[in-house]
């Protein structure tokens, strides 16, 4: 589709879709300051976005949001059998390793979660991203190697960051927790339309590697829709892990089998590598926004990106600006551009390398920033690039005030695209995405190194209570969709569902590269105005056709009840559960 007419077919969808219909008619009042077409009159049943996500669930227990139902019910399952918010985070990622095995799983390369703990009234945050091993360099891994197969992975931080927060701050067992996702792999889950459309996107992929098809196309394809897949092999590595603990995956008899499978295919990731990894508690990095106070991971994560774009935004008059203008859209992009060339020049997951977080968060810095953006055109950028993330997150809160924001991957849909042998454990493609083999860049790949990740999962507070606690899945639209759910709950006045689900843009690139330099693309949703499409061109951006806008899930606490919310993305498998 050429880009004039997207554009006049995305206006005209926009117009006749429905998507539209809280916009106040030409001869209708004005909606009130500050509420603009989306805004807290608007329904959160958003017609032409509809999945099975379909409106904010409310309840006073407890709530998980997933972008997978299984795994949002296994997390809710968990708080009604007496386990807090930190118990259903592990459940609930235990299970999507089980029902959504292309994005995450025991051998993803790992993620940051926030958790805010309502005892002591603070975040915290765990980094559970993994290592390259020792053997990694631009001398022993190729672009080919680290695509797919037995030299993508690197060391997998997920397990262990589930194990260290449930032992930390968990009440229950990894045997209680692991118990839906276990029945789960034994049963069968049935496969749906977006799982058949991801694993038929890799079917060659996996048809490479006899221990993965032998598992995902029992019928010696790919699944259609309504299909079941049973892994009894996985059931029966995490009830040992269930039963052993981490140190079987890092120290024990699963890893050596790991370990033994890869060297046998020409994989050098040891078990020394794995012996070696640690998950590290880091303090989370914070800023305000529309008065409310956000956390987030340091670098590694898009956190500080984030803020800098949220920063950014911030000095302008968003109360009594409409979120769906062309005038919001521009500065939008345009903070988010000048956010993420700073992210290309600084952020990387090497621990050695000097970031000044403090400046680049700070309130002067981004209203030096914010004097730079033309208001009726784009700026023109030029910049190495950088690729991205494919992943998935999941929020949860409980009765007593606890919520948690976890973000985690596999990195490319399936990762290496290879299961560890007779474990039933995927194994990562770290390499492709947390490191670069570009000599001389800020995130060039070192064994032993920690990779660098997009994801940025948030807690929100305000005047000292819990908000929201909320992250995504998409590459490097994942600081873009994480900040505008947020300015839409601050600033928008929207609630969770609406806020996720309404019509957001973001910068992205082919190849899903960092969208800064002159090839960069901009993806706006069905849904805006129709005249904000031409005014957005006019302004010199680039519309496409919107490709991946990827999938957030966050939950809500109502400051005055104590009552919890939660949205889950449409645009993916997901629905928030509460009870």
């Amino acid at each position: 589709m050429k880009r004039r007419d997207f554009l006049a077919t995305s206006a005209a969808a926009a117009a006749g879709s429905g998507l539209i219909a809280c916009r106040a008619p030409e001869t209708a009042a004005a909606p009130p300051d500050g509420i603009g077409q989306w805004g807290p009159a608007g329904d959160s049943n958003v017609p032409g976005l509809l999945g099975p996500a379909h409106g904010t669930v409310w309840g006073r227990r407890g709530v998980t949001a997933a972008a997978d139902y299984y795994a949002s019910l296994a997390g809710t399952t968990i708080m009604m059998q007496g386990g807090n918010a930190i118990d259903a985070i592990v459940a609930a990622s235990a299970t999507l390793n089980v029902s959504e095995p292309y994005m995450s799983g025991l051998g993803g390369f790992g993620g940051f979660m926030l958790i805010y703990l309502a005892e002591e009234n603070r975040v915290v945050g765990l980094d559970a991203l993994g290592r390259a091993p020792a053997a990694s360099s631009a001398s022993t891994i190729t672009p080919d190697d680290v695509e797919m197969g037995y030299r993508a992975p690197i060391v997998p931080g997920a397990f262990k960051g589930w194990a260290a927060v449930l032992e930390r701050y968990g009440t229950m067992s990894l045997g209680d927790v692991f118990e839906p996702a276990i029945q789960l792999a034994e049963d069968g889950f049935v496969i749906s339309k977006f799982d058949a459309l991801h694993t038929n996107g890799s079917a060659d992929k996996l048809g490479r590697f006899p221990s993965s098809a032998r598992v995902m196309f029992p019928n010696g394809r790919p699944p259609r829709m309504g299909e079941i897949i049973r892994q009894p092999e996985l059931a029966a590595s995490m009830r040992r892990l269930a039963r052993e603990g981490a140190d079987d995956f890092y120290m024990g008899e699963i890893g050596d089998r790991i370990v033994a499978f890869l060297a046998e295919n020409g994989g050098h990731m040891t078990k020394a590598d794995l012996e070696g990894y640690e998950v590290a508690w880091r303090e989370p990095i914070t800023t305000t926004f529309q008065g409310h106070d956000l956390y987030a991971m340091p670098p590694g994560s898009c956190g500080m990106t984030m803020f800098q774009a949220l920063n950014i935004m911030d000095g302008f008059d968003l109360a009594n600006m409409d979120l769906y203008s062309s005038e919001f859209a521009h500065l939008w992009l345009e903070a988010n551009r000048l956010a993420l060339i700073d992210d290309e020049r600084y952020n990387t997951g090497n621990e050695d390398a000097e970031i000044p977080v403090d400046m680049l968060i700070s309130k002067e810095y981004a209203a030096e920033q914010r004097a730079t953006i033309d208001p009726a055109r784009i700026a023109s950028f030029a910049g190495a690039p950088l690729p991205f993330f494919g992943t998935t997150s999941l929020s949860s809160a409980d009765r007593w005030g606890n919520a948690v924001a976890f973000t985690q991957s596999l990195v490319a849909l399936y990762g290496s695209g290879v299961i560890a042998g007779d474990t039933g454990i995927f194994l990562n493609n770290g390499h492709m995405f947390g490191f670069s083999l570009e000599e001389g860049h800020v995130n060039y790949i070192a064994g032993g190194q920690k990779a660098k990740g997009v994801m940025t999962p948030c807690v929100v507070m305000k005047d000292g209570n819990l908000v929201a606690a909320v992250g995504a899945a998409g590459g490097y639209t994942i600081p873009q969709t994480v900040g505008q759910v947020i300015t839409k709950l601050t600033a928008g006045g929207m609630d969770m569902q609406l806020a996720i689900a309404s019509p957001r843009m973001c910068l992205n690139r082919g190849g899903g590269l960092t969208p800064i330099p002159e090839d960069s693309v901009t993806y706006l949703e069905a849904g805006f105005p129709p005249d904000v499409y031409g005014e957005l061109a006019d302004r010199g951006h680039n519309l496409v056709q919107p490709g991946n806008l990827g999938g957030v899930q966050g939950v809500y606490r109502d400051a005055e009840t104590g009552a919890l919310a939660g949205g889950s993305d449409p645009r993916r498998d997901g629905h928030a559960i509460a009870w």
